[in-house]
C-alpha cells in the first residue's frame, strides 16, 4: 500500500496497528515522512510508546511504589529506547566503555523500577560476556558494574564440575572479596564503619558486592548447615515489596520492618594476622566463622528510643513519602543469648534504603550494624552490610525476612 493511502486510515487505527510492531519498526516508520513522525513522536500523552513499553513486556512503573518515580512522570519513549539499546549492547561482541557503562546503568534502573522483575534480562546477562569485559574491569572501583553484579549475586559466575577456568575465577573473586571485607583499613568513623564511601558518604557497591560474595560462598561451603533457610538473591529478589509479609504492611511501615528476620554473620580471627594482602586468604584451609541469628522486630515511636541509642540513630529523612522509621525487637543465636535490638531505617538521597541498628545488653551497645537494602524497598534480597563489636572486631552480614509463621529455627534446635 502506498504511504499516501496509509493516512486515509483513521490515525487511531494506525496507532493501534503500530502497537503490534517491534519498537525498531515503529522508529523506522516515523522516518518515512512528516505525518508519520508527528503520529509517532508528536503525541503528548505518549500512548503509543506506553503500549510498546508494556507489550515488550516491561512492568508498568506507574503502578509501583518506588523512588524511581518521584513526580509520577515517565518518558515511555526515551526509557524504551534506553532498554532496547542496552539489550543491543549486551548482545554485541564488542562495545566501547561508555556504551557498556550506559547499559549497566539501564539494567540497574530496570531492576529498581520492576515489580516483579522478569527473568528475561537475567538470562540475557548470563548468556553474554558483557559484564566480564576488560574495559569495565580496567576501571578500579567501577560502581555501576559492582552494583549490578551485587544484584545478580554470583549467578554469572556459576560453573560446572569440569569447568577449571570457572573454578579459578570464583577462587579469585573470593580472595579479592575477603581482602576488601576483612581489611580493617576500609572502616573509619568517616564512613560510619560501614560499606560507604569516605568522601561522598554514598554506598560503596564494590564493598557491597564483596560482602555478598563472602557470605554466599561461606553458605555454599556449608550445604548441610541451615539448609532450609537461605536468603534469596538475583534480579527477581530485588523487586520492591517481594519480601514475605510485605503485601499487608502495618500502617506507616513503608520499609517492611515488622516481622520475623534472619541474619547470617561472618567473622575471622584477626590475632596474628598483620596483613590482608591476599596471602593468608589464598590458603586452602582458611575458613571464616558463620552464624545464623534470629530477629523479631516491631516499630516504635522516635520518643521511645532508649537514650543509649539516640546518638547512633540515622538522621531524620527529609523525604516526604519515606520518613525515618525506628524499631526494636529481640535477637538470639544458637547459644540462646538473647539481646535487645534497636534501630532505624531511612531513605538516602540516592534512593537507597539504609539500615542502622545495634544489639544492646546490660544497657550498653555491644554490636552496631550498617547496611543497605538491595534493590527496591522491602525486597526479598534483604539487607547487606557490616557489623562492628565493642572490641572493634567486625565482619559482614546478610539480613533477610522470612514468613511470620516460619518455625523459629534456633529455639527448635535448642529444644532438640
Amino acid at each position: 500500500m502506498p504511504l499516501s493511502h496509509v493516512f486515509k486510515i483513521p490515525s487511531e487505527i494506525i496507532e493501534h496497528a503500530l502497537t503490534l510492531c517491534h519498537p525498531r519498526d515503529v522508529a523506522s516508520f516515523s522516518q518515512t515522512c512528516r505525518k508519520a513522525r508527528r503520529l509517532v513522536a508528536g503525541s503528548p500523552d505518549q500512548y503509543l510508546w506506553r503500549q510498546l513499553f508494556l507489550l515488550f513486556p516491561f512492568d508498568d512503573p506507574l503502578h509501583i511504589s518506588s523512588t524511581f518515580l518521584e513526580d509520577g512522570q515517565f518518558n515511555w519513549r526515551k526509557e524504551l529506547h534506553r532498554r532496547m539499546e542496552a539489550q543491543s549492547i549486551a548482545c554485541r561482541t564488542s562495545s566501547t566503555l561508555e556504551e557498556l557503562l550506559a547499559a549497566i546503568e539501564t539494567f540497574i534502573s530496570v531492576a529498581r523500577s520492576a515489580a516483579p522483575v522478569t527473568w528475561g534480562y537475567e538470562r540475557m546477562l548470563q548468556s553474554t560476556n558483557m559484564l566480564r569485559s576488560p574495559l569495565l574491569f580496567s576501571q578500579e572501583g567501577n560502581q555501576p558494574l559492582a552494583r549490578l553484579r551485587a544484584y545478580l549475586a554470583l549467578t554469572l559466575d556459576e560453573y560446572d564440575d569440569d569447568d577449571v577456568e570457572g573454578k579459578e575465577r570464583l577462587k579469585s573473586i573470593r580472595m579479592r572479596s575477603r581482602c576488601q571485607v576483612y581489611d580493617l583499613r576500609n572502616y573509619h568513623q568517616d564512613n560510619d564503619w560501614g560499606p560507604f564511601n569516605v568522601t561522598t558518604g554514598e554506598v560503596d557497591w564494590t564493598h557491597i558486592e564483596s560482602i555478598i560474595n563472602v557470605v554466599s560462598m561461606n553458605l555454599s561451603d556449608r550445604p548441610n548447615d541451615w539448609p532450609d533457610t537461605r536468603p534469596r538473591y538475583g534480579l527477581e529478589a530485588t523487586r520492591a515489596y517481594s519480601a514475605p509479609g510485605t503485601t499487608a504492611l502495618a500502617t506507616g511501615d513503608w520499609a517492611g520492618i515488622e516481622g520475623h528476620w534472619r541474619r547470617y554473620v561472618c567473622f575471622m580471627d584477626y590475632r596474628g594476622r598483620g596483613q590482608q594482602d591476599g596471602t593468608y586468604f589464598d590458603t586452602s584451609n582458611f575458613e571464616e566463622v558463620a552464624r545464623l541469628v534470629e530477629l523479631k522486630l516491631r516499630l516504635i515511636d522516635a520518643q521511645a528510643i532508649p537514650e543509649v541509642y539516640i546518638l547512633d540513630r540515622l538522621p531524620d529523612s527529609s523525604h516526604r513519602h519515606y520518613p525515618t522509621l525506628y524499631f526494636t525487637g529481640s535477637s538470639w543465636g544458637i547459644q540462646g543469648n538473647e539481646v535487645t535490638v534497636i534501630g532505624s531505617v531511612a531513605m538516602s538521597e540516592g534512593g537507597v534504603v539504609r539500615w542502622r541498628f545495634a544489639s544492646i545488653a546490660n544497657s550498653h551497645i555491644q554490636w552496631s550494624s550498617e547496611g543497605v537494602q538491595i534493590g527496591g524497598i522491602a525486597s526479598a534480597f534483604g539487607v547487606i552490610g557490616t557489623w562492628t563489636g565493642i572490641h572493634h572486631d567486625r565482619g559482614p552480614f546478610w539480613l533477610y525476612k522470612v514468613e511470620d509463621d516460619h518455625p523459629i529455627y534456633m529455639r527448635a534446635l535448642m529444644t532438640n
